[in-house]
C-alpha cells in the first residue's frame, strides 16, 4: 500500500482500494486509543496513514520507519521487522521508475549493519525469487539464509503423537515431515476415516493434481517465460525429468535443464535449494505420486 498509493489523500485511497485493510486499521485505532500506553506501533502507523492535508507523495516510508525505530531504541526496545511474502514486490516500481526491491535492500542493510536499529527477517516461499536475491551484491556477506523445511523423522514422529496418529511408519512413508500434510491427514481422520483411508484420500488428490498438470502440458499449449523469452514446454522432457525421481528423492541441479527446473519449481512440483544446489519434489506425498504416475 505504501508504494502503490502515491497521489491524493492516502487514507481515502486505502478506503476505496482496500476496504478490509481500512476496517482492520480502524478497529486497531479504537484498541490503540483504549490501551494507549500498551499499543504504540499501530497508533504510529495509523497516524502515518491518516495524513490529512499532508501530501502523501512527500512521505518516504523508509525515513518514517527509521524514525520509528530510533524512537523505539530510545525506549530501550529492540524491534524486529518482518516482511512476509517478499516476492510480491518483485516487480513493484516506485514513482521514480526504479524497482522498490533495491531501495528495500539498502534500507535493510542500513537498519541492521549500519545503524543497528532493528533486526530484519524476510520470508518467501518462492525459491526462484530467493535465488535472485542471493545473487544481489548488496546482500553479499550481510545476510544469512535460513531454510524452513520439513521436519526430520524424529521430530515428525513426535508431531504425529501430538496429532494422535498411530501407524507412524505408514504415515512417514506417505507424508514425511510436512506439517501441512499432517494437518490435512488430521482433518480427514476427523471425518471418520481410518489412517490408511485418510492417507489414500489425500494421496489421490495429489495424484489428480499431477495428472492435471501433465494433461495441460500434453496439449502443447503450455508456455513459460525463461530469461525474458517465451518457451514451449515439451511433455516428453517433463516426464523424462520426473523419471529421475523414481529412485532418488534429491538430485543435483545440474542434472535438470534450467528451463524445466524453473518451470517445475514455478508449478510447485519441484523444490530448488539454491544454496545447496539440489532439487527435489515439493513434498514426500508428491514424490510418491511422481513414482506412481511416471
Amino acid at each position: 500500500a505504501f508504494f502503490r498509493l502515491g497521489d491524493g489523500n492516502l487514507w481515502q485511497k486505502i478506503r476505496e482500494k482496500a476496504p478490509i485493510i481500512a476496517g482492520a486499521i480502524e478497529y486497531v485505532e479504537k484498541v490503540a486509543k483504549k490501551f494507549n500506553t500498551k499499543i504504540e506501533l499501530p497508533g504510529e502507523v495509523i497516524r502515518l496513514l491518516s495524513v490529512g492535508g499532508e501530501d502523501p507523495e512527500k512521505i518516504d516510508v523508509f525515513d518514517y520507519l527509521e524514525g520509528l525505530m530510533k524512537r523505539l531504541k530510545e525506549k530501550a526496545q529492540k524491534p524486529v521487522l518482518v516482511i512476509d511474502e517478499l516476492q510480491v514486490i518483485r516487480d513493484e516500481i516506485n514513482t521514480t521508475g526504479k524497482p522498490v526491491i533495491g531501495r528495500l535492500f539498502n534500507f535493510f542493510v542500513r537498519m541492521t549493519k549500519e545503524t543497528h536499529l532493528c533486526h530484519c527477517l524476510c520470508a518467501t516461499s518462492d525459491c526462484l525469487f530467493i535465488e535472485d536475491i542471493y545473487s544481489n551484491a548488496k546482500l553479499e556477506g550481510r545476510a544469512t539464509y535460513l531454510l524452513v523445511d520439513d521436519l526430520g523423522e524424529g521430530e515428525a514422529f513426535r508431531m504425529y503423537e501430538e496429532f494422535g496418529f498411530k501407524d507412524k511408519e505408514l504415515i512417514w512413508d506417505y507424508i514425511g515431515g510436512k506439517v501441512g500434510d499432517m494437518v490435512m491427514l488430521f482433518e480427514e481422520k476427523k471425518q471418520g476415516y481410518s489412517e490408511q483411508e485418510a492417507l489414500d484420500r489425500i494421496f489421490r488428490d495429489e495424484l489428480g493434481r499431477l495428472d492435471d498438470l501433465l494433461e495441460r502440458i500434453g496439449t502443447g499449449r503450455r508456455k513459460f517465460y525463461f530469461e525474458g523469452e517465451e518457451v514451449s514446454i515439451d511433455i516428453r522432457k517433463v516426464k523424462e525429468i520426473l523419471r529421475v525421481f523414481r529412485d532418488k528423492e534429491k538430485v543435483l541441479k545440474k542434472e535438470i535443464e534450467p528451463i524445466y527446473r524453473n518451470y517445475l519449481v514455478y508449478e510447485n512440483i519441484l523444490f530448488y535449494n539454491f544454496v545447496e544446489g539440489t532439487v527435489r519434489p515439493q513434498s514426500r506425498l508428491l514424490w510418491k505420486a511422481i513414482k506412481e504416475v511416471i
